[in-house]
């Protein structure tokens, strides 16, 4: 049994290294999806590793692999102390205010989890001076069954809203209000490999997202938009030092690296007409080939490895409380954006603040680099009546 586990670690940590060595020459790739609002996750952890969600463990990347499990018998409550900062581009020009408060409970083999995202925005219109108050709201509803010790399984219903007003130009409508629903589906395994000075955690995640059929607008002449769906391919490594202080490792490295695909994508028909194809469950299956797309100037061919984006992730730690976090997303193309960013987190179990920042870099898509700041705070609260050894509880023994 143990030459097995040692087999399988091995092949895990070779597949890992494999990974990280793609995803090191494809940091220019990217990928276009249709709407913005939902391709990354604010979590402050997801973001300052570069949005390498798929393997994170701790429940970290709930949001967008159900299956990652939680420890049972604790609640876990997080939100940000303050909305998101300096988020400008030319999309939201006047800056955008993010909350996204999230809920967690385990309970035996069954994780379940509840997140709302709500953003808000003003945008002066194109056509004439009036300032648009926009809004979207996102709620996310998963369950993730642990079906052994080291693999579980995930699933997850979404429905998304969008609130804009209606624009009339030249006798056309455009805008309005719209709703779309969809599923996320998740895999994730986690093994452990221990030697006389180091333990390695090797991690896989694969997940399943904003699989829809898109959304319902309430001006039926308004362009038809989907949900990004995604499939998304993780591998983490997590290495801890057998020295230990008050109980815990003195030093931790983790190293995450993450793909992803998006199904939705806008194409253009025989006489050159844009139009979006589906992001459901039929381009699950058919949205792997490569196809034409308008780059401003002229019709150019995307190739499927120009589809698949990239990341990695890099997290040091103290005594399992102190974190430091850097990561790198790559992309080119719309919703994609090249970015790097810088992470740092205070986890003394019961309460964990943290805090990421973002760099957007320009690219001939996008004006001038900007950047994000976003703090969080985390609260657990134990509710099967035990209490738990933490840091702070040793220290003033």
């Amino acid at each position: 049994m143990n030459s097995h586990r040692l087999k399988v670690s091995t092949q895990l940590i070779l597949g890992f290294l494999i990974g990280l060595i793609i995803t090191s020459e494809s940091f220019s790739q990217g990928y276009t999806s249709p709407i913005s609002w939902h391709h990354a996750v604010y979590e402050t952890r997801v973001s300052a590793l570069g949005q390498s969600t798929a393997a994170l463990d701790n429940g970290t990347a709930y949001r967008l692999n159900p299956a990652i499990p939680l420890e049972s018998g604790i609640l876990y409550a997080s939100s940000f102390l303050e909305p998101a900062r300096n988020f400008e581009s030319f999309i939201v020009p006047e800056g955008a205010k993010l909350y996204s408060p999230a809920l967690g409970f385990s309970s035996g083999r069954f994780s379940y989890t509840a997140m709302f995202d709500y953003t808000t925005f003003t945008t002066s219109g194109n056509f004439n001076n009036e300032t648009d108050e926009i809004s979207s709201s996102l709620l996310r509803f998963n369950i993730g069954y642990q079906l052994k010790e080291r693999f579980s399984l995930g699933l997850g219903y979404m429905y998304s809203s969008y609130k804009s007003p209606v624009r009339t130009i030249g006798g056309t409508e455009y805008g309005g209000d719209a709703k779309a629903w969809g599923i996320n589906i998740g895999a994730f395994f986690k093994d452990q490999l221990e030697t006389k000075y180091l333990q390695f955690n090797p991690e896989i995640g694969l997940s399943i997202n904003n699989l829809s059929n898109g959304f319902n607008y309430e001006n039926d002449y308004s362009e038809e938009e989907n949900l990004p769906g995604q499939v998304r391919l993780g591998f983490g490594l997590d290495v801890l030092t057998n020295w230990s202080f008050l109980d815990r490792s003195l030093l931790g490295f983790g190293v995450y690296t993450g793909f992803c695909k998006y199904l939705a994508r806008v194409v253009y028909d025989e006489e050159n007409q844009k139009r979006i194809a589906p992001s459901g469950y039929k381009t699950l299956f058919t949205g792997w080939n490569s196809f034409e797309r308008f780059n401003g100037s002229q019709m150019e061919e995307i190739s499927l490895r120009q589809q698949i984006s990239s990341s990695i992730g890099l997290e040091l730690y103290f005594l399992e409380t102190l974190y430091l976090r850097y990561g790198i997303v790559g992309g080119s193309d719309m919703w994609i954006r090249p970015q790097h960013s810088f992470g740092a987190e205070l986890d003394l179990f019961y309460i964990t603040f943290s805090v990421s920042h973002q760099e957007y870099h320009s690219s001939d898509q996008w004006l001038a680099q900007d950047s994000s700041i976003f703090y969080q705070a985390k609260i657990k609260i134990p509710v099967d009546g035990k209490s738990r050894d933490t840091l702070v509880k040793r220290l003033f023994k």
